[in-house]
């Protein structure tokens, strides 16, 4: 936007380039005037050569731009000569309207000091002109009297016009400052938006990454779930052969002095299922524990989600609180545009347009806070499913030890069966007894499996259903990435 004083230098070259043309005129209807009234050439010359060298002076100072300020003053003078020139030449009382060219064409720089300067050389030409022929004018003093009283009257309201052009302009001046001021405000307003978006742009795409990436490790901790659950299902496989070794080795008890070499056998392959199934537990106890590790990081990177969305929701007041603050600054240059009048008009529609900004904003940005509040819910939501679901691995990691309890206790019991069969002669009811309490063990331990079952198809469950959340999650996070995207565009147009 040009300056004031910009805009003043270029609006008193085009009145001086007016002027000029003007005075340039004057010189060639005093020439013309002098030839119809059939001066001598040498008058006729010394008018075209004085005046024309007048205006090729003030022309060449208007072309080189120097002097610009003195110009209105030489144009002036040069006018009133040559009106001077061509009332001398057409003595008559109508010459007397000639002067008011003078003061016209001061009028035109709408300033108190050319004013002043045309009215004094007006009364000074309309003085010696009356001087010179008053012999030869048919008027009466009453007619002159009228003629200077026309004369100063002209003058005042040209003043009075020019004082009402003068507040004008300075009310005119005043509302390009205001302007130019508000445009700058929304300058440093838009940048600001822009900073906040693109920093509240970065934000929601770290949030879609960390959602994809839960969502992701939510699919694999599926996976493993059901990885594990098919580890149970051959564990519980395990046992059914263990009990049916177990009711073998019962019916086997009392054939024992027959069969001892083959219970012994029996024995030994029941110590190495034993031994597989504790190592199966001691794997399930280790992915158990996995799982929770993995929920634990699933369960801080949530928390961590959360706060940044609760961050994220201060960055979309702060554009909301930015856009209403804007909307009442555009109502204010309404107002103010309003009592500017025809002069206002354009000032009135970049207020409409700032004002128009401001609730596209506004909407844009309470878009954002309603998704955002949408995530920071399902994000709460999921926290407590995976802490739930944490909760339940912890509680399978206890059963999974007491598990690996009971596995040990089943090999030590298989250790005595072997060192009870090779004393078989002492120990046959030992070996009975010890046949019983293994069968009780198992079937314990089966009972374990079907729990530690259970708890995991309850997880499985969990964490389809925290599956399901990262999705939606992932989803809002996109939504608030397209609306952010969609603000951005606003800003940059």
């Amino acid at each position: 936007m040009s300056s004031i004083h910009d805009i003043k230098r270029e609006n008193l070259i085009r009145k001086n380039s007016l002027i000029i043309k003007a005075a340039l005129v004057c010189v060639v209807l005093a020439a013309i005037v002098d030839i119809v009234m059939k001066k001598d050439l040498a008058v006729i010359l010394s008018i075209i050569i004085a005046g024309g060298a007048g205006v090729g002076i003030v022309s060449s100072m208007h072309y080189f731009k120097k002097g610009i300020s003195l110009i209105p003053y030489l144009s002036i003078l040069i006018v009133s000569i040559v009106i001077f020139v061509i009332m001398e030449n057409s003595v008559s009382p109508t010459a007397y309207f000639l002067i008011y060219l003078v003061v016209a064409m001061a009028a035109i720089y709408m300033q108190r000091i050319i004013l002043l300067l045309a009215f004094i050389l007006g009364l000074a030409v309309i003085t010696v002109f009356t001087y010179l022929h008053h012999g030869q004018l048919p008027l009466e003093m009453k007619n002159y009297v009228t003629i200077y009283l026309l004369y100063f009257l002209v003058t005042i309201l040209l003043f009075f016009q020019l004082t009402l052009s003068n507040k004008l302009s300075e009310h005119i001046v005043s509302a390009q400052i205001e302007t130019q001021l508000l445009l700058e405000n929304n300058i440093k307003m838009k940048k600001t938006v822009q900073n906040s978006s693109t920093d509240l742009f970065s934000m929601i795409e770290n949030v879609k990454q960390m959602s994809k990436e839960n969502y992701e490790a939510a699919v694999e901790m599926s996976h493993s779930i059901a990885e594990i659950s098919s580890g149970i299902q051959f564990q519980t496989d395990t046992v059914l052969d263990i009990t049916h070794s177990l009711d073998r080795a019962n019916g086997l008890t009392d054939r024992a002095s027959m069969l001892i070499e083959k219970l012994h056998n029996d024995s030994i392959e029941a110590e190495q299922i034993t031994e597989k199934g504790r190592s199966l537990v001691h794997h399930l106890r280790k992915d158990l524990e996995h799982s929770y590790n993995e929920m634990h990081k699933v369960y801080n990177e949530i928390s961590s989600l959360a706060d940044l969305v609760n961050e994220t929701s201060h960055f979309s007041a702060s554009i909301r609180a930015i856009a209403e603050q804007t909307n009442l600054l555009a109502l204010n240059a309404s107002i103010e545009a309003a009592r500017a009048g025809e002069s206002g008009k354009g000032f009135a529609v970049v207020a409409e347009e700032v004002r128009k900004l401001a609730d596209t904003t506004g909407k844009t940005a309470k878009q954002i806070t309603d998704n955002l509040n949408r995530i920071m819910m399902n994000t709460d939501e999921t926290k407590n499913n995976v802490q739930l679901a944490g909760n339940k691995v912890s509680s399978n990691l206890t059963l999974s030890d007491e598990t690996h309890g009971a596995f040990l206790d089943v090999h030590q019991k298989f250790s005595h069966l072997k060192e009870d069969i090779s004393n078989y002669d002492s120990l046959t009811k030992d070996i009975n007894e010890s046949s019983k309490s293994i069968s009780k063990s198992v079937n314990e331990f089966s009972a374990v499996i079907e729990q530690t079952c259970s708890a995991l198809q309850e997880l499985s469950a969990t964490v389809g259903l925290q599956t399901q959340h990262h999705e939606h999650l992932v989803h809002a996070a996109a939504n608030a990435n397209n609306s952010m995207e969609e603000l951005i565009k606003l800003q940059e147009k």
